[in-house]
């Protein structure tokens, strides 16, 4: 995802989203800001998190007037299978 430049005093923002695919469960995630041809401190990552739904979310922004950035989003995902319960064995 692109975060725009920054225009008329205020930063270039973005928001992404990672989805799991179906039959399959987050267990973690995460995200990256890259920046453009400019200084790493102009691109920021603000937050990120999971959400409803199997995703993860992330949202940056940028102050470079002349540069946009990359904001990459990722989830985790495991295919979750159902284990069998565990008795405890009769003792005689």
């Amino acid at each position: 995802m692109t975060i725009p430049v920054a225009s008329g005093g205020y930063p270039g923002r973005a928001a992404a989203m990672a989805s799991c695919p179906a039959g399959e469960t987050r267990t973690g995630g995460g995200a990256s800001v890259i920046a453009g041809n400019s200084h790493a401190e102009r691109y920021l990552l603000h937050s990120t998190q999971p959400i409803s739904g199997e995703a993860w979310w992330a949202f940056a922004s940028n102050t470079d007037t002349a540069n946009p950035g990359t904001l990459k989003v990722f989830a985790i995902c495991a295919r979750v299978v159902s284990t069998p319960v565990l008795t405890t064995p009769i003792s005689t």
